[in-house]
């Protein structure tokens, strides 16, 4: 997956995505959320059609890319969860 980030600083980190699809930055912004130390999580887009999807995370302890390396590993272990569910139910 091709990302640019656009800021990298201890508190906060934006990452705009090449591609237009949502899915995965909406995925990680409400991951994000879940953590009590993440202030803001949230995507934009500058063109509904054109446009970009921009993560932006800020955060008020730990590192803006410590938090989004946690949201990874807690979406990669719903992941596992989901598919062993699945696997259950054949």
């Amino acid at each position: 997956m091709d990302i640019k980030v656009l800021k990298n600083e201890s508190k906060e980190l934006e990452i705009e995505f090449q591609s237009k699809d949502m899915t995965l930055p909406d995925l990680l912004a409400h991951e994000l959320m879940t953590d009590s130390d993440v202030s803001f999580a949230g995507v934009a887009k500058s063109h509904p059609e054109v446009g970009r999807p921009v993560l932006t995370i800020k955060t008020s302890k730990k590192s803006a890319s410590g938090a989004l390396e946690d949201a990874i590993s807690r979406i990669k272990d719903n992941m596992k969860d989901l598919k062993a569910g699945m696997s259950k139910k054949k």
